[in-house]
């Protein structure tokens, strides 16, 4: 093969060549659906939900005056052009807001259907009591249009894409847009924050490319400097860092041909190969760098020829070994159900691989077109070998800590105990807003909407029946409003529930504002009582109203709402409509003093704890008084307060509420006028898995305590999916340290012929993982994508250092025949280098300290620190394993 090495230099530069070209085609995707596998049951249950209520992908902005109110006109015209311009994104639907939205209300003659804010609003004291007095009157708009204080106001921007499109280039450069002009236009007037799970990915996305341009030439700087210090040539240098630079333009550049996208993992697959197989290139420079110093100055072209073919056959097989134990490391990562981290760990391995027949091939091709000109010889302490200087008080040290050969088994034991409990500290969790430091926008951002609105992750409750009958029933009614109910009052980590019976609840509340609060007049139906809607006259069939009086409310046909909106974008509806004789407004009784102590005694004893608010209270009082219809804001479910014969007429009611929506409801159910099923939507303000996982279980004790048993009940949404992604990467930590540990077994094994050299090898390896669990769970690092992969490549690398100084100490132990200084001399020869090994891959892993990503910069640090105790196990609880047991392999000569 190396009789052409031009040949052989030639066909590289073609494929390199070939790959580098593919580089900008290299596309990102950091969307959380992708990070679990197709047939995942909550990812299937989210495609199920996406598909039968639409599109959950949201955009949050929240818009913080500091200094002012959000009432002020020049702010509330600021915020309508900004809706206009962002609402002609071709990717964005209809877009909800407090400029944009609509308020449904009736009064004595007619139900209309009008602007929360009026395009004319001046910003008087008048106008601006009104308008609180109406965000106040329809829980709709709390904690989604306005924060308590009203000093914040919050902008819904729905997505028209799917979700697994998510992390695409598209929306990726669509919130650029929205984000950029929000900045622009709000800029002296509010504080922009910008949330949601698309602008996450997004941001991962653009923050990925900083980090690829900051790290790989960093990377490569520290790994040139740790070469050059002892080679101090450029050409020795170029020659070690040549072939792992060649193996990361393969690894990336055969991404985009595979149809694989770069996610946050794929930062650390240049840093890993440029660390870790830069030593390949290392180890057989150097030894050319020897042998050609015991040659003469001026050697034929023949002598060097053979000189380079007999390095490279002796060479081939070690470096091959250490090839072949990393890549075991990182090809078990490929046995996840996690994509992104198996795509991490096939690239991984093929880049090890590549390293390994590039370092093999085009080193020697180019040592033997470069001629037999000599190189600078190495510095050495030369000293060394004769007994003294640093190397050898090094090696002294460490031969008489491993005589002390039971004290360190006995201290190795008693770390192994408390690492142990240490690890059991650990905590799994995948938390994507934490990737961030918390003085970035988007970590900003996001506490900010969990604070003042909603928050950002959703869960989705469908309720599904056979037959459109059993959804509406009052029964079915009534236990999903409950638990809307319960987890805004009693589950701390909901912020906001929007649902289908929040649209029952307001039409039945608007169309009975003029009624008594004690309940309907009974009256005979013109055609059957079960078409009676309680309105004071009988049903025709269009209600009395000669067509749909209220036109949709506004609500659109565009991409689903899972905030509980559709498309509140100030549409008006048609002429309002006659309220039928009878219901003449609101109560205009006089009571006296005592009456209204009464009320309120009644409104503050309906709390369910002493803590009711002013609020709550003025809420119960009209409730009591049917203040604007107040007391039929309910699901109804009694017959006779509706003047119904029993249930069945309950349903039908609702029948008839679903005509009046003309149709526009498919964020909540799957049919305008025959559903089988419905959603409510929860959003939680958690951040963590632990207490998104509380609310869920809460969700679900709920649904079994209280939902009927004719009825289907499915819990999805990105909280869900975020939950898999735990669990996998649990999953995916164990497969893949089991499956190494037995391969590295495996292979030190064979290559030994020894079951005592594989035992022997994997202790301190597991010692290691043992500490490395230990550390992060001292230090509070979470168990996540990134840290997940820290076990296998300290595996794969680790078993490097522990294979080299066992074959060392064979060779050694054979030479003296088990007598003399062997130990010391094992410790001159391959400690020093395990060390000094050990400390290069950890300054190379140490790059990552510049990442903008938290977890990497976890990464890198336990990387590193694992690379320092893996050496440091190795080259202390070998020996004193080799002293006690004397494996046989040990004097065993292969030859």
């Amino acid at each position: 093969m190396f009789k052409h090495p031009w040949l052989i230099v030639a066909v590289i530069s073609a494929i390199t060549i070939f790959f580098a070209l593919q580089l900008p085609r290299v596309d990102l995707d950091n969307n959380n659906l992708r990070f679990v596998p197709a047939e995942d049951e909550a990812r299937v249950t989210s495609a199920y939900i996406d598909e039968t209520f639409g599109s959950t992908l949201f955009i949050l902005i929240g818009l913080e005056r500091k200094y002012g109110g959000i009432f002020e006109p020049v702010f509330l015209n600021r915020l309508r052009e900004y809706v206009n311009r962002i609402g002609e994104i071709e990717i964005t639907g209809d877009i909800t807001s407090i400029v944009n939205a609509d308020y449904i209300t009736g009064d004595g003659e007619s139900i209309r259907v009008e602007p929360l804010v009026a395009d004319d609003f001046s910003g008087s004291p008048e106008e601006i009591a009104e308008l609180k007095r109406r965000l106040l009157s329809w829980d709709l708009y709390e904690r989604s249009l306005f924060s308590d204080d009203f000093s914040a106001t919050q902008i819904l921007v729905p997505l028209t894409v799917a979700a697994e499109d998510g992390g695409g280039q598209e929306v990726t450069g669509s919130f650029f847009q929205i984000r950029d002009l929000a900045q622009e236009m709000f800029d002296g007037l509010a504080e922009v924050y910008v949330t949601g799970i698309p602008v996450m990915t997004a941001t991962i996305s653009e923050a990925m490319k900083a980090d690829l341009l900051l790290l790989i030439p960093l990377v490569t700087i520290v790994v040139v400097i740790v070469i050059f210090i002892p080679f101090r040539r450029i050409t020795a240098t170029a020659l070690s860092l040549l072939a792992v630079l060649v193996a990361v333009i393969w690894s990336i550049g055969a991404m985009p041909l595979l149809g694989i996208k770069l996610s946050v993992l794929s930062t650390v697959l240049p840093v890993i190969l440029i660390a870790v197989g830069s030593s390949y290139g290392i180890h057989i420079v150097i030894h050319y760098i020897e042998e050609r110093g015991l040659r003469a100055a001026s050697i034929s072209d023949a002598e060097h020829r053979e000189l380079v073919y007999f390095l490279t056959g002796n060479t081939a097989k070690p470096i091959f070994l250490a090839a072949l134990t990393t890549f075991v490391g990182f090809l078990s990562l490929c046995f996840t159900q996690v994509v992104p981290i198996r795509e991490f760990g096939i690239f991984a391995s093929f880049g090890v691989m590549i390293s390994f027949i590039i370092t093999v091939t085009l080193i020697p091709a180019i040592l033997l077109i470069r001629g037999p000109r000599p190189m600078r010889e190495l510095w050495t302490d030369r000293d060394a070998a004769e007994g003294s200087g640093t190397r050898d008080r090094i090696a002294a040290f460490f031969a008489a800590l491993a005589r002390r050969k039971y004290a360190v088994l006995a201290v190795s034991a008693a770390l192994v105990l408390i690492a142990v409990y240490s690890a059991s500290k650990v905590v799994i969790d995948n938390i994507m807003v934490e990737y961030f430091k918390s003085d970035t926008g988007i970590y900003r951002s996001d506490r900010f909407i969990r604070e003042r609105f909603g928050g950002s992750k959703i869960v989705s409750v469908v309720l599904e029946a056979e037959r459109p009958e059993i959804v509406l029933h009052p029964d079915s009614l009534r236990a999903m409003d409950g638990l809307n109910r319960y987890l805004e009052e009693r589950v701390e980590e909901v912020g906001k529930t929007m649902g289908f019976t929040d649209l029952i609840k307001r039409i039945n509340q608007v169309f009975n504002a003029g009624e008594s609060p004690e309940g309907l007049r009974p009256q005979a139906a013109a055609s059957g009582d079960d078409y009676y809607c309680g309105f004071g006259e009988a049903m025709t069939d269009s209600f009395g109203f000669g067509e749909p009086a209220i036109d949709s409310f506004g609500f659109g046909e565009s991409a689903a709402d899972s905030f509980g909106f559709e498309n509140f974008d100030g549409a008006q509806g048609p002429a309002p409509a006659p309220v039928p004789e009878g219901r003449a407004g609101n109560d205009s009784r006089t009571y006296t003093g005592l009456e209204l102590a009464g009320l309120l005694d009644r409104a503050a004893g309906s709390a369910s704890d002493r803590s009711m608010s002013a609020a709550a209270l003025v809420r119960e009082f009209q409730r009591l008084v049917n203040y604007e219809g107040a007391a039929y804001y309910e699901i109804p479910q009694s017959p006779e307060r509706y003047g119904k014969r029993g249930p069945e007429g309950l349903s039908q009611l609702v029948s008839n509420y679903l005509v009046l929506l003309s149709g526009n409801i498919k964020s909540y159910a799957n049919d305008p006028l025959e559903p089988t099923a419905i959603k409510t939507t929860i959003q939680l303000r958690t951040v963590g898995q632990r207490d998104t996982s509380r609310a869920v279980e809460q969700i679900q004790g709920y649904v079994r305590a209280n939902f009927p048993d004719n009825v289907k009940v499915t819990i999805g949404g990105s909280a869900l999916v975020e939950n898999s992604i735990n669990r996998l990467v649990v999953e995916s930590q164990l497969i893949s340290i089991g499956i190494s540990i037995i391969a590295l077994f495996l292979i030190v094994s064979f290559s030994y012929r020894s079951i005592a050299a594989g035992v022997i090898c994997i202790i301190p390896l597991s010692i290691l993982i043992l500490f490395n669990f230990a550390v992060m769970g001292l230090s509070g690092i979470k168990l996540n994508l990134g840290t997940a992969m820290i076990a296998s490549v300290a595996l794969g690398v680790g078993i490097d250092y522990t294979i080299h100084f066992v074959e060392t100490y064979r060779r050694e132990y054979q030479r003296s025949g088990g007598q003399g200084e062997y130990l010391r001399r094992t410790y001159l020869v391959s400690g020093i280098a395990i060390i000094v090994d050990a400390l290069s891959v950890g300054l190379g892993f140490a790059v990552l300290l510049f990442s903008r990503f938290n977890m990497l910069i976890q990464f890198g640090l336990l990387v590193a620190a694992a690379m320092i105790f893996g050496a440091l196990l190795g080259l202390i609880i070998i020996p004193a394993l080799l002293a006690i047991f004397k494996p046989a392999f040990i004097a065993r000569s292969d030859k």
